[in-house]
């Protein structure tokens, strides 16, 4: 079983010589890893010594890197009083693992040295240390290029400090809150880093600090990255204009995130209406029973149509000038536009497959129907059925399309004229 799971020849990088000794201080125990096999730990030393005749360097080294878990050192945990007060001791012990630092006496918790060590290797490390060490600049900025969260462990005198405070935000954005004194306003320094910060942070949060929520050029920025950040705008810079005007006109669809009195003003829906006729869902009632702002928008986009007042749906132009695109909008017709002969005539004309939308008389009229077939022949499929059985009507139909043919009456189907309408060849009448 282990010979499949050692892999000769792997790439990866190393600090270690595949066949050589650990690089570690005298005075620390050497990493040692657990075996998946046997269970037993090993050193380097020790694994390459019982695979040293089996597998080759890079297959031992593989297996070390990729299989083995490393066992976790018992430095102060299992050391006596006088160890753990032992500066020396410790010392080599945090270097190894920084937060062997809570097991540690409180006088070397309060060691600045002992400390800086620990939160150089682990900087979680500090919520073991003494609270007065929170007022140690160098200690907390080495915690901070850990992680964030090291300043919520400073004095309020160090969060004052400008290049604490510096280097907080350039960690996270979220160390804003956690930031005290004039640094950020009075130092114009601070600007770009906090923007960079904003930009680069808020969109993998999902979120954007309260604090932020009302900055214009921040909003502005983090919105650039991930849209849907609109939502966390203040609604006083909703209210500013030209902040307004600016993320409408990058995309419309942020219209959405405005607050309803904001979403309800003509210039922001127009320029939203410029880019799409969906914006339409925001326009007031009296835009959608305008039929010169609806015809406008059906003739950009059939879709416009859903939006329009139930009036404009019986008037022929509005419909016909949708038909032309979407056969389908004649579904949002009203019965008596379907009824209408001089409408449905046209309709046929423009898309024959109209006749389908047609009242039922209208689809038992011979002129509609003619109309309809001649432009398409399928559209006989939708005739009333005497008139699957009209000669003209039959042939107009296979004329355009002969597959129409399999609409025709049976005994039209064998009919000389019709096959011969069918094969493009003149009928009784046209020689």
């Amino acid at each position: 079983g282990e010979s499949t799971l050692l892999h000769p020849g792997s790439a990866r990088a190393h600090a270690l010589d595949p066949m050589g000794a650990m690089s570690a201080e005298p005075e620390t125990p050497p990493m040692k890893k657990v075996n998946p096999y046997d269970q037993q730990a090993y050193t380097w030393e020790e694994l390459c010594e019982k695979y040293k005749t089996t597998y080759g360097p890079e297959g031992i080294k593989d297996f070390w890197e990729k299989r083995m878990t490393v066992v976790r050192l018992r430095l102060l945990e299992n050391a006596t009083d006088e160890q753990r007060s032992d500066k020396d001791f410790v010392l080599r012990s945090v270097r190894q693992r920084g937060s062997e630092l809570r097991f540690a006496s409180e006088a070397m918790q309060r060691d600045r040295d002992v400390v800086l060590a620990a939160v150089t290797q682990d900087w979680t490390a500090i919520e073991y240390m003494h609270s007065d060490l929170g007022a140690d600049r160098e200690v907390i900025l080495e915690a901070l290029k850990g992680d964030w969260e090291a300043i919520t462990f400073a004095t309020e005198e160090i969060r004052a400090d400008p290049e604490v405070a510096m280097a907080a935000l350039q960690t996270s954005v979220l160390t804003l809150e956690h930031l005290k004194g004039d640094s950020i306003g009075s130092d114009p320094s601070f600007r770009p880093a906090l923007v960079a910060s904003a930009t680069r942070d808020c969109p993998k949060m999902d979120n954007v600090p309260e604090a932020l929520r009302g900055d214009r050029e921040i909003m502005l920025g983090v919105v650039k990255q991930s849209p849907k950040l609109l939502r966390f705008a203040a609604k006083t810079l909703w209210e500013d204009h030209g902040f307004a005007v600016e993320v409408v006109t990058k995309d419309w669809t942020n219209l959405d995130y405005a607050p309803p009195a904001v979403a309800k003003d003509n210039e922001l829906i127009s320029l939203a209406l410029e880019q799409s006729v969906y914006a339409l869902r925001f326009a007031p009632p009296e835009w959608l029973a305008d039929r010169a702002v609806i015809l406008a928008a059906v003739r950009r986009s059939p879709a416009a149509l859903k939006y329009a007042d139930k009036a404009l749906l019986a008037d022929p132009e509005l419909m016909l000038e949708a038909v032309r695109q979407d056969i389908g909008q004649l579904r949002l017709a009203g019965p008596a536009l379907c009824a209408d002969k001089a409408f449905m005539l046209e309709a046929v004309r423009c898309r024959g497959e109209a006749l389908q939308f047609a009242a039922p008389a209208l689809r038992g009229d011979r002129d509609v129907v003619l109309a309809a077939v001649a432009q398409y022949g399928h559209a006989l499929e939708h005739a009333i059925e005497d008139l699957h059985g009209d000669r003209e009507v039959v042939i107009a139909a296979v004329r355009q399309d002969k597959r129409a043919l399999v609409f025709a009456s049976r005994a039209l189907r064998s009919d000389e004229e019709v096959l011969a309408a069918c094969r493009g060849q003149p009928t009784t009448g046209e020689t």
